[in-house]
């Protein structure tokens, strides 16, 4: 997309349009931007960034007395006191997960680019060109990925079934991109557990700020796992491809 161009001409920015110098050239340009709003739309989500679960659940409850908010903002801004977050609690310990014949991965072996494609486009989001999204995984930081151990009614033996990694400058911040879960096992404890253990990956690393922009719909179960918002209600905006809503958003 030629956003300059878009922005030129009022798409993408809402101003008015701005007439062009070369003849025709302005009829030419508007309907390239038209055709690109036609089929992307402006995507807001709420950022979150963790800080434990007890100084989240303190935050969020609603007692209108927080004694450790000064700390928050400080921890969410960059301030002079900002250390280190404690790890999460995990919940669910691998030996349960097992039992069921899925075992947590947390290096890239064994991960085909196609099936990650696939659970991405099975949970809506864009399937990315092979050779750029095995670049994204050399430069991850950290990743963690589900695999199936037995063949199942709902899954297939070494199957791909969840997914999510973080990227880091490996010190001072990392933020979370990617988690998926296939919809057959979601609300079945695979994405809480995929977010505990590589939020509890990151907090090992030494990183002080985590963070992750969710969909609206599942804000509130990363607020249970020690996420909060963001105290200026900041969000990151992108351009996305329009999709049909998939079933099965929720992916804990």
């Amino acid at each position: 997309m030629n956003g300059t161009s878009c922005q030129r001409h009022g798409i993408a920015s809402g101003r008015p349009a701005q007439p062009s110098l070369r003849p025709g050239s302005l009829a030419g340009s508007s309907r390239r931007c038209l055709k690109v709003a036609a089929t992307e739309t402006l995507i807001k989500k709420p950022k979150l960034s963790y800080v434990g679960l007890q100084l989240a659940t303190k935050l969020h409850t609603g007692d209108g007395v927080c004694t450790d908010k000064a700390r928050l903002n400080d921890r969410l801004t960059g301030g002079s006191t900002l250390a280190v977050p404690p790890p999460p609690i995990i919940s669910k310990p691998d030996a349960e997960f097992l039992a069921l014949g899925l075992e947590f991965v947390e290096t890239r072996d064994g991960i085909k680019i196609t099936e990650l494609n696939e659970l991405f486009e099975k949970v809506g989001f864009p399937r990315r060109d092979p050779d750029r999204l095995r670049v994204a995984l050399d430069n991850t930081h950290r990743l963690i990925w589900i695999r199936s151990l037995k063949q199942s009614r709902v899954a297939r033996l070494g199957q791909l079934l969840g997914f999510a990694r973080a990227t880091s400058d490996g010190v001072f911040s990392a933020t979370i991109w990617d988690v998926a879960v296939s919809p057959a096992w979601q609300r079945s404890g695979l994405g809480k557990g995929m977010i505990e253990r590589l939020t509890q990956q990151l907090v090992q690393d030494g990183i002080s700020t985590i963070t992750l922009y969710a969909e609206p719909q599942v804000v509130g179960l990363y607020k249970k796992l020690g996420f909060v918002d963001d105290p200026e209600g900041i969000r990151g905006m992108a351009f996305q491809r329009k999709r049909k809503d998939k079933k099965g958003m929720g992916l804990f």
